[in-house]
């Protein structure tokens, strides 16, 4: 009967360890942040090119992680900015994470049409962050 016990809780404890590692792989949004404002900048271009490609295929499993790496992206350029400029980007952090939020939920829930407003509004968002922080 013990020997049934340990199988068993060595099975629960191998299933759960292979959840968590799934888990994490399943969430591409998890992005390595550039050390630079420009390589934030050119990994944001990068993400958002691959959003609206995914949105444009109609691939909506796949939007709310390019969403959510331009939100990780954004959130990392107030440490980063000349601080003259740092209000800017904080500014613009509560913003384009709302937007990420809204391209998760409408993809999730297969609306393609507002998934494409979402990320049309999205790319305005990170236009007017760019200008505001006289980004290249």
């Amino acid at each position: 009967m013990k020997t049934l016990a340990k199988l068993a809780m060595s099975l629960l404890a191998l299933s759960s360890l292979t959840l968590s590692q799934a888990s994490a792989q399943g969430h591409s949004h998890f992005i390595k942040i550039p050390e630079t404002v420009e390589g934030i900048w050119k990994e944001i271009g990068n993400q958002q090119t691959k959003l609206d490609a995914v949105v444009a295929a109609k691939n909506l499993g796949e939007a709310h992680d390019h969403g959510f790496a331009i939100r990780d992206l954004v959130r990392a350029l107030p440490a980063k900015v000349a601080a003259e400029r740092k209000s800017k980007a904080e500014e613009a952090v509560p913003e384009i994470n709302k937007l990420a939020s809204a391209i998760d939920k409408s993809a999730a829930g297969g609306a393609q049409k507002t998934t494409e407003e979402n990320v049309k509004k999205l790319a305005t968002a990170v236009t007017t962050l760019q200008t505001a922080l006289k980004a290249k």
